[in-house]
């Protein structure tokens, strides 16, 4: 659809006057665009060439903002549809993601805009925002053009004959390949190599991919990013024949606070110390290590997990992170959070086992309670509080 076949279809859907209630794109959107208004009206004077860009910002979003609220009116023809998706998210999608830790990156000036791109068929994947605090590398991918019908990480499990298989929307991720400094990071040695993940984000046409660092490069069979290196992005789209490939320098843009802790505790056969714990304006890590006077077995492993919690009583968020077993009675966890909203004083470690719907079972889905959490099972004699340094950790979140 052309501007002026937009423009003469919201003309003429204007002049319609029957009410209908406001699809959730479009309010999600419009709502997108009226928080960004209210950003664009505070902050310091600013001079006259700024104030001439921001004017045409809050102009330009102002009439985005109408034109989606006349679509918000139920007269949203397939083609109109199909342009509308083509409006990108106001402010970028760091900003409306659910960590806070991405979001002060991008409040603290911590995030680097590449714009780097490639195209294949009229369709575009573009990394927006990139930002690495040494062991959290975090970026934002946005697909543009295209006749797509779903997001780009929208898929399906068909289950056929006892069997099941993932089906992928056309335009969807089918899957994402990293190097680093052109070496492929699936072929890095050992269970140590860093992590490659993504999630859809407030925008379906773009997620958010999280590269978890390893901590030490110094143990066997261990892949430590450097501060700097040289990205590459391989994505396979459905219903593409070659993959997207993407690359874009990478540096590291944030302190870290590390506590090393050693502190340790023994109960029921289980031995568990706290390595450290990191800080950054953007993530927190705790590494701690459990040993067991037994081998583990497949119903305990994966089934010991940790609420982490802040001397205030902040309750860590997790975003990732991964157990390694260098031996049949040792586990060593990374586990990733965003950052705190305050700085703590001290951070508790509360390990506990999740409850299974069945009492009996050692696999399956977990018991919930009325507020649908997963039951949990805390080992409170395990229970171990680290003494931080809130005014280092404070400073780094107040960075200006």
């Amino acid at each position: 659809m052309s501007l002026f076949d937009l423009e003469r279809e919201l003309t003429q859907s204007g002049k319609k006057q029957i009410a209908a209630e406001v699809p959730e794109l479009i309010r999600r959107k419009q709502d997108e665009i009226y928080a960004a208004l209210a950003e664009m009206e505070g902050g310091a004077r600013p001079g006259r060439d700024r104030q001439r860009k921001k004017a045409g910002k809050i102009a330009a979003a102002a009439s985005a903002a109408a034109l989606i609220a006349v679509l918000g009116s139920g007269f949203v023809s397939p083609a109109m549809a199909q342009t509308m998706k083509q409006i990108p998210v106001v402010g970028g999608i760091f900003k409306l993601a659910d960590e806070l830790g991405l979001r002060t990156a991008e409040e603290q000036g911590l995030v680097s805009n590449p714009e780097a791109y490639d195209e294949h068929d009229g369709t575009v994947l573009k990394i927006r925002e990139v930002v690495f605090d040494g062991t959290l590398l975090s970026f934002s991918l946005q697909r543009e053009g295209g006749d797509f019908h779903g997001g780009i990480s929208d898929y399906k499990e068909v289950r056929s004959g006892g069997e099941s298989k993932i089906v992928y929307e056309k335009g969807a991720i089918k899957d994402a390949e990293m190097f680093v400094d052109g070496v492929a990071m699936k072929s890095f040695p050992g269970a140590y190599r860093p992590d490659l993940t993504w999630e859809p984000s407030a925008d379906d046409d773009a997620v958010l991919f999280h590269v978890f660092n390893n901590s030490n490069g110094s143990v066997p069979n261990s892949t430590h990013l450097p501060d700097e290196f040289s990205l590459t992005l391989k994505i396979t789209l459905e219903g593409f024949k070659d993959p997207f490939v993407i690359t874009l320098p990478v540096h590291k843009q944030a302190d870290r606070v590390t506590v090393t802790s050693g502190e340790q505790k023994t109960w029921n056969g289980l031995s568990m110390t706290v390595k450290e714990l990191e800080f950054s304006p953007v993530s927190t890590i705790l590494r701690l290590e459990v040993h067991a006077d037994h081998e583990w077995t497949d119903a305990e492993k994966g089934n010991l997990l940790f609420e982490v919690v802040g001397s205030n009583g902040e309750k860590g968020n997790q975003i990732g992170g991964k157990g390694i077993y260098p031996d049949r009675k040792t586990v060593a966890f990374d586990i990733v959070l965003d950052r705190f909203k305050e700085a703590p004083e001290s951070v508790t470690i509360k390990p506990f086992m999740p409850v299974f719907a069945n009492p009996d079972a050692a696999f399956g889905g977990y018991a919930l309670d009325e507020n649908g959490e997963i039951r949990k099972h805390f080992m409170q004699e395990l229970n171990m509080t680290v003494p931080v340094s809130r005014s280092r950790i404070d400073q780094l979140y107040r960075l200006q």
